[in-house]
């Protein structure tokens, strides 16, 4: 499959860096200056922090024949780990691009990219234990991308996106927009509202949102004022119905949620203000055996399993149920963490909240951390026990100041057993 970096005029903006605006020419010349700059080596350490050099750096290992490894964050920790791991791994910063980039000369070369190179190493982020690994072949990423550019509809767009490119969603929408031809991405990490807000204003309409339900909701909370995006889209968690409803009328766009797995990679999405069902993507099938989901597609190496239940529609699109993983079980009673989490959400003077089983085995009981300022524990206690069974009331239930969420809204495993061994509330 090529690298088609001009695939619009090369004039056309690719991407908004600080500077200014990047063309396509000069974005092809960026990839070809860091592809000369990076050694002959099997493995690369991505760690750029710039968006732009990120999908640069990316772009330059694939075409020297090298894997990127994408670890579940750029912290110092998780970068040594897999430089450790694997074995003469070639670290890429910051520097290393920008100083590439000042010798870039124009650059006509087309190069083509085997459909079944190794692109990325993914490494999930550990929110429901370990971190695995997942191999992401060239063409499975950039069909996915494909995918979700088509159902979005095919018009030029000015890209800001909020969740990091080492995240699957992330790297799909960071990296593989600047293949599509007419979108152009913001180069900067926008996370927090101020930031989202400031890189939206820094590009022209039409706009393009690619977040999270987690910032998404911190941005319409943040201020009244927001700049008019055209179109957002949301995956990472589950969106709220009345949250993207609130989104279409704020931002006055037209909110697609993606439904997706680091194993398979975006697979349907759904207008979430206006329907429950999720339409798959062409020529992806799911399949449901014993209660067990799996999906598969032409970029997909052959039936990949899906740790979702899902029920199917005549029509060949899906209702979501929730996770395997959500569903639980409790003196012969079955219920689900995800339903807990929405009835503790309702709760006056919740703003956040995680629950979690801490061990296993029918005996073990959920429990919750809840950020609820001025409430105690006691108290919310009592008031769930009117909502659910009081056999899937958290004990323990902890109030907590805050959760430490990463860059993806997500709480990681390790973090929440830490939180709770602090003491329950």
């Amino acid at each position: 499959m090529s690298l088609d970096y001009v695939r619009a005029a090369p004039d056309a903006v690719a991407a908004w860096r600080a500077d200014g605006p990047v063309t396509r020419a000069t974005f092809a010349a960026h990839v070809d200056a860091v592809t000369h700059a990076l050694p002959a080596v099997r493995w690369i350490v991505n760690r750029c922090a710039n968006r732009y050099h990120f999908a640069v750096a990316f772009l330059a290992a694939c075409r020297r024949g090298a894997t990127n490894l994408l670890p579940p964050g750029v912290g110092a920790q998780a970068t040594q780990g897999l430089l450790e791991q694997y074995a003469g791994a070639f670290l890429v910063e910051d520097a290393l691009v920008e100083r590439a980039l000042a010798h870039a000369a124009p650059s006509a070369d087309r190069v083509d990219i085997a459909d079944d190179h190794v692109a990325a190493l993914v490494f999930t982020s550990g929110s429901t234990g370990s971190p695995q690994i997942h191999t992401k072949p060239w063409r499975a990423l950039a069909m996915s991308a494909r995918y979700c550019r088509l159902r979005l509809g095919e018009r030029a767009l000015n890209v800001v996106v909020t969740v990091p490119p080492q995240h699957m969603y992330g790297l799909e929408t960071s990296i593989f927009t600047l293949l599509a031809g007419d979108w152009a991405l913001h180069d900067g990490n926008a996370f927090y509202p101020d930031e989202i807000i400031a890189a939206l204003r820094a590009i022209p309409a039409p706009r393009l949102l690619i977040t999270a339900p987690y910032h998404l909701r911190h941005l319409l909370a943040a201020t009244t004022q927001l700049p008019p995006v055209d179109l957002v889209l949301s995956a990472t968690a589950p969106l709220d119905a009345a949250l993207a409803r609130e989104a279409e009328s704020r931002l006055g766009a037209v909110v697609h949620e993606i439904y997706g797995c680091t194993e398979a990679g975006s697979m349907a999405t759904r207008r979430t203000a206006h329907e429950e069902i999720w339409t798959p993507y062409p020529g992806l099938t799911f399949a449901v055996t014993d209660g067990a989901t799996t999906v598969r597609a032409g970029h997909l190496a052959g039936v990949v399993p899906v740790g979702d239940r899902v029920e199917l529609v005549a029509d060949g699109r899906v209702r979501l149920l929730g996770r395997d993983a959500d569903m639980i079980k409790i003196g012969g009673r079955r219920g689900s963490l995800s339903d807990i989490a929405a009835k503790i959400a309702s709760l006056p003077g919740v703003t956040d909240q995680a629950v979690f089983m801490p061990a296993d085995g029918e005996t073990a009981r959920p429990a919750a951390l809840v950020v609820a300022p001025g409430r105690h524990a006691d108290e919310l206690r009592r008031e769930l026990g009117a909502l659910i069974d009081a056999v899937f009331v958290p004990r323990p239930l902890r109030v907590v100041d805050a959760l430490p969420r990463n860059p993806l809204g997500k709480l990681p495993r390790e973090t929440l057993l830490k939180l709770l061994e602090k003491g329950a509330g």
